[in-house]
């Protein structure tokens, strides 16, 4: 007999928790009689599920399907088995340490038993239970068994997350890398370009033709970085979910047309075709230069990845509440098993050599974050390989909207006794200002760091300080501060000019006394305008003064009086 002298079972109520797990259950091995039979019964009613088995052979087999304990009498230990059994239990896996829970006899026992039962204790997790013993300490004995098996469980788990982390990790490197690499070969096609310009200005003879050309380069590639840069923000601003949009009602059909203008360039050089098929009454709720901004990014990217004199559809419709708009081209597609990764950050289609102008990999995450931030979606689509493909953007429609008078917008004329203070310590930035602000009529200053902006201001009280932040030493925030204690400054007008774009530098800005803020490179134009409106305003209201004292601006009383 093998599991002899089990005394009358008493009531054992436990837990069923491993009832249902294949991982959890006891595997059963006693060669002789009923007893395995009575001892899985015993199990089964205290809830847990068993495997009665013929032998250590048939455990090894059917272990691989899901084990928690294995239940064996020494006499299934003969020779053959055993070794078996040290074979299976030394190849387990580093995380797995099979609970064996071994029945023996009571009383002495043979040198070969005892060399038997000193071969299964070196294996490792092994508990005796000498018989006779009661029901309950069977099923507390196995109950412990299958504790410590499910601490093995969440090893395995936490090891199998480390793996799976660490080669998350890898593949994020590996992806940083490319971008890197990616990034500078996007830095430096421009400022190639820019470089070729410069020298052709420098050393060809002088001539109308060679002039527009590389200023109409230096232009263009200068744009290109600037969206580049751009890019790169709205990637950190959306990873930390600081992106605001500015909302309006706006018809898709006035977006539309101006990405179709944004995008002629990149169509024409590559000899491509742009078919468009959409009409007026598009309207949206959303910020319009975000929407742009994704259908830009998506005429870009089939113009990239579509081969010379190849073909871009741009269409849109409404669908029911939404605004459907769909880009496809007939380029070189997209693996089907790629296309789930395709908005994911830094993710590019073939990066071999003739695809190196692929871009950075992060216009299409940023597209699938804006569509979403307008409450929308973006999907992609694509029969394969060389087969072109197909993105469709989803945004909810709104009713248009009540018709206004229009307005017409006023020549922008600068006033020419305009003093302008420029502050920035990037000498050819703040000289090329200077130049340009001249030309406009304005008398300008220009100096390089906060002390000597803080010399100049109070010499000559300008009308406008162009404010760099990141100064040397005394920072612009500080000198703008500093700037409205001093006599003369608290109406001037302070704009920072600045790298610096954030909501939180925005704030900065205005905590310490700066009137308005652009990011760099500045919008030449809208500074201008912004000037020309400020001046004027503030000259009205020198007037405004003057009359209210009975004498015009810059004429003292005393000489009204003499004449």
């Amino acid at each position: 007999m093998s599991f002899p002298e089990i005394a009358a079972a008493s009531r054992v109520v436990v837990s069923a928790k491993g009832s249902s797990d294949p991982g959890l259950r006891i595997f059963v091995v006693a060669p002789y009689g009923s007893d395995a039979k009575l001892t899985s019964g015993i199990l089964e009613e205290a809830g847990l599920r068993t495997v009665v088995c013929e032998s250590i052979q048939q455990v090894c087999a059917r272990a691989p399907e899901g084990c928690g304990a294995c239940l064996l009498s020494e006499e299934a230990l003969e020779k053959a088995s055993l070794r078996l059994l040290q074979k299976w239990l030394g190849e387990q896996p580093s995380w797995s340490d099979m609970p064996v829970v071994l029945v023996t006899r009571a009383g002495e026992i043979s040198s070969l038993q005892r060399h038997r039962l000193s071969a299964i204790m070196s294996m490792g997790n092994v508990t005796l239970l000498e018989r006779p013993f009661r029901a309950g300490t069977l099923v507390s004995t196995v109950e412990m068994a299958l504790r410590s098996r499910e601490r093995q469980y969440q090893v395995r788990e936490l090891l199998e997350q480390t793996a799976r982390d660490a080669e998350a990790l890898r593949e994020a490197a590996r992806r940083k890398d490319e971008f890197l690499a990616m990034l500078a070969h996007e830095l430096r096609n421009p400022l190639s370009s820019v470089s070729h310009a410069v020298m052709l200005q420098r050393e060809a003879p002088y001539g109308a033709a060679d002039h527009a050309w590389a200023m109409d380069v230096i232009s263009r590639q200068t744009e290109q970085l600037t969206r580049l840069v751009d890019d790169l923000l709205d990637v950190s601003r959306i990873t930390q979910g600081k992106i605001k949009l500015l909302v309006e009602v706006v018809d898709a059909a006035r977006i539309l047309h101006s990405s179709c203008q944004t995008v002629a360039g990149l169509m024409e050089s590559r000899c491509h075709t742009l078919h468009t098929d959409f009409v007026q009454g598009l309207w949206l709720k959303a910020d319009a230069t975000r929407v742009e901004q994704i259908v830009v990014n998506l005429l870009t990217n089939a113009a990239k990845y579509t081969p010379s004199h190849g073909h871009v559809w741009l269409s849109a419709c409404r669908d029911e509440g939404d605004v459907i708009i769909t880009v496809r081209d007939s380029g070189v597609g997209i693996p089907k098993e790629r296309i789930a990764a395709m908005f994911d950050m830094f993710t590019q289609g073939d990066r071999t050599a003739a695809r190196s102008e692929g871009g950075l990999g992060i216009g299409l995450p940023v597209v699938k974050a804006l569509c979403e931030l307008h409450g929308g979606v973006v999907t992609a689509e694509s029969a394969g390989m060389g087969q072109g493909s197909t993105f469709t953007v989803r945004l909810p429609a709104t009713p248009a909207p009540e018709a206004t008078p229009g307005s017409t917008k006023e020549q922008v004329i600068a006033r020419r006794d305009t003093r302008v203070l420029v502050v920035d310590d990037n000498v050819d930035s703040a000289h090329g200002l200077e130049r340009l602000l001249r030309l406009r009529g304005y008398i300008v200053d220009v100096v390089h760091d906060g002390p000597a902006a803080l010399d100049r201001a109070l010499a000559s009280c300008p009308a406008v300080v162009l404010l760099d932040i990141g100064l040397p030493g005394m920072d612009g925030f500080e000198v703008a501060r500093l700037l409205r204690k001093q006599a003369g400054c608290a109406d001037t007008l302070l704009v920072a000019l600045t790298g610096y774009g954030q909501e939180e530098d925005r704030a900065r800005a205005r905590a310490s006394g700066f009137n308005e803020h652009f990011v760099k490179p500045v919008d030449f134009n809208a500074l201008v305008q912004l000037l020309h409106e400020k001046t004027e305003a503030a000259a009205e209201q020198r007037l405004v003064f003057f009359a209210g004292l009975g004498h015009s601006p810059g004429v003292s009383k005393s000489h009204e009086h003499e004449e």
